[in-house]
């Protein structure tokens, strides 16, 4: 877990990919049934996800709540898009 914003959170792989499914089974090279997924929404999530870690390196945790208006559009974007989805979770044992 990183903290960010005074509040711990964490990715939920398992929401990731259950976000992904379309629901259908196909049959890969070896003749086994696999998940199929939704490519598109599958690489939009991902660069969400890559926008929201190479920037949390950049952020001044002591500067609290003053960090969150100096942070990019692009990130606050894909940071409340993952929360939305449940793939950015908060932790609330702490």
């Amino acid at each position: 877990m990183t903290e960010l914003f005074g509040k711990n959170y964490f990715l939920d792989v398992d929401g990731l990919i259950s976000k992904c499914k379309t629901g259908g089974t196909i049959t890969d090279d070896d003749g086994k049934e696999v998940t199929e997924i939704n490519v598109f929404k599958y690489e939009i999530l991902k660069m969400m996800i890559d926008r929201v870690l190479s920037e949390v390196d950049e952020i001044d945790e002591e500067m609290g709540l003053f960090a969150k208006n100096t942070t990019s559009v692009s990130f606050r974007l894909a940071f409340n898009t993952l929360i939305e989805y449940g793939i950015i979770i908060e932790d609330e044992n702490e």
